[in-house]
């Protein structure tokens, strides 16, 4: 088969077609004082060029911005004050400026997608992880709030993809049996997640859904719109074969984040030739299931990258 650019890589994983090679992707936490605009958009660029992946996930660590005044939510009836963010203001604004600049510097057709954490992350950082306590004293306060943060998240997502970015990469926390009854996240947050994936597939090429955590409720969320699904197999049930029988579109995986840091290179590459093994090589992408530790050996990151050239 004839050598294929990034993006044809990319998309023919997604649609299930074969692949010169396996996709692979990666991606950690910058730690910046500014994780956003301009020393955010510089230090992806510089992953991108050192590693070359076939896909750049940006990583941001903002907070939804909040009303004047407002510096995180203590009080359950706090939630009552949010309203839908403009996504080309304060924070999102940033962001944006951020995929602008790595768009520009790019020197190739690599896909660029933007993490999106969903309404259960994004809330539970504006209240000090207390969301299920605020949810379940005051659930009427609480589903305003979530309601105005999945509208806010769903604009950005489309105002991404406007700017240039080929879809998100949408981080879906909370939907694990340890965090919240079935019955709680079918009902409550399920929903708002579904709100913002069909804005992003909608307009999005290119958009990935992570499955946060352990105890995940896999069977409920795979079939969630989505182009890629990804989660911590190496961690957390179904493992890839497994998935195969139950996910009918492509997936990634097959790197244990947790312990990533602390192997040799070639176990990297080993790890990596069982996940290819489990997956089979139409319809996957070889990934972290969730992000590598920063201060992760470049010697294992350059291991991962060419495990799929073999």
């Amino acid at each position: 088969m004839a050598q294929m650019s990034r993006r044809e890589r990319v998309m023919a994983a997604v649609a299930g077609r074969e692949v010169d090679r396996i996709p692979v992707g990666f991606w950690y936490h910058f730690p910046l004082e500014h994780p956003s605009g301009e020393p955010l958009a510089q230090a992806e660029l510089a992953f991108a060029k050192k590693y070359d992946p076939d896909f750049l996930k940006i990583m941001h660590d903002l907070k939804l911005d909040l009303p004047d005044g407002m510096t995180e939510i203590s009080d359950p009836e706090d939630w009552r004050k949010l309203k839908p963010v403009d996504p080309r203001t304060g924070n999102g604004a940033e962001q944006l400026k951020a995929l602008r600049l790595v768009k520009k510097g790019l020197a190739s057709d690599m896909p660029v997608i933007d993490t999106v954490f969903n309404p259960f992350a994004t809330a539970n950082k504006l209240c000090g992880k207390k969301l299920m306590e605020h949810l379940r004293a005051n659930p009427d306060a609480v589903k305003h709030g979530l309601q105005a943060i999945a509208m806010s998240l769903a604009d950005y997502a489309v105002a991404w993809i406007e700017e240039g970015g080929d879809g998100i990469y949408y981080a879906l926390d909370g939907a694990q049996t340890t965090t919240m009854t079935a019955d709680e996240y079918r009902e409550i947050f399920m929903p708002f997640d579904r709100l913002i994936l069909n804005a992003a597939m909608e307009q999005g090429a290119f958009n990935m859904l992570h499955i946060h955590g352990t105890e995940i409720m896999f069977d409920m969320l795979h079939d969630l719109p989505t182009h890629v699904l990804v989660w911590s197999d190496r961690l957390t049930p179904p493992g890839l074969s497994e998935a195969r029988g139950k996910h009918q579109g492509c997936i990634g995986g097959g790197i244990n984040e947790m312990t990533f840091h602390d192997k040799a290179p070639s176990e990297v590459t080993e790890e990596a030739g069982r996940a290819i093994a489990e997956a089979g090589s139409v319809g996957f992408m070889l990934t972290p299931g969730c992000a590598i530790s920063t201060d992760s050996p470049e010697m294992n990151i350059f291991a991962l990258r060419q495990a799929v050239e073999m």
